[in-house]
């Protein structure tokens, strides 16, 4: 009879995580100040097309130096915010670096730039953490009153369609302001006809999203 020399334990239940705690639990990379939105409440939201920022923005290199620093001190957790973290032209780079280094992924976007490549990665690869999907208004005039983009609606469907169609969980968090107050019972009456809605979060006006395969 074979001897069994080695079993599997989830890194948070192991004896080892849960009796030292790690020097780093969890890493917030701000991966750029670019946004394809220009919304009225934010304050990092510069042109998307700014080569100026662009340049000045950590490399892939520098990332990469830094998630192995956090790696070393016994950091689990990232998260990949910005601006929005999609405009990166090297952003799978990044993403499938830290997933292939053990990283729990959480990714913070509007989601107006998730295509079917990238939502297929989301599915082959997944972050491990439910991406977290800011929602500016609950019609298209609502909505891009906020963000200032035309079309920015139709891209945010189309976002959170595809993460449906490739059952990738997300957590959906609206942007409240004194200016849409009103749309919170909308918001909710959406979030619960989606397929996958779970539950509402206690502590936050948001809805995760748990698709269910069919």
């Amino acid at each position: 009879m074979e001897k069994e020399y080695f079993t599997k334990v989830p890194i948070h239940q192991s004896p080892v995580w849960t009796s030292i705690k790690p020097e780093l639990a969890h890493l917030d990379i701000e991966l750029t100040e670019r946004c394809n939105n220009n919304c009225t409440h934010c304050y990092v939201n510069l042109p998307a097309t700014d080569s100026k920022v662009r340049g000045t923005e950590l490399t892939f290199a520098e990332i990469r130096n830094i998630l192995a620093q956090a790696s070393s001190l016994g950091c689990l957790d990232i998260c990949l915010t910005g601006g929005e973290p999609l405009l990166r032209d090297d952003f799978e780079d990044i993403y499938l670096f830290a997933r292939k280094n053990g990283f729990r992924v959480l990714i913070v976007t509007n989601a107006t730039l998730i295509t079917p490549r990238l939502a297929e990665l989301f599915r082959r690869v997944p972050p491990l953490q439910k991406i977290s999907v800011s929602v500016y208004g609950m019609d298209c005039d609502a909505y891009e009153s906020r963000t200032r983009v035309k079309g920015s609606f139709k891209a945010f469907e189309r976002g959170i369609q595809l993460l449906l169609d490739h059952q990738i969980p997300f957590i959906a968090r609206p942007a409240m302001h004194p200016i849409n107050a009103d749309e919170l019972r909308a918001f909710e009456s959406w979030a619960k006809k989606s397929p996958g809605w779970t539950r509402r979060s206690h502590r936050l006006p948001c809805f995760i999203c748990v698709p269910v395969t069919q």
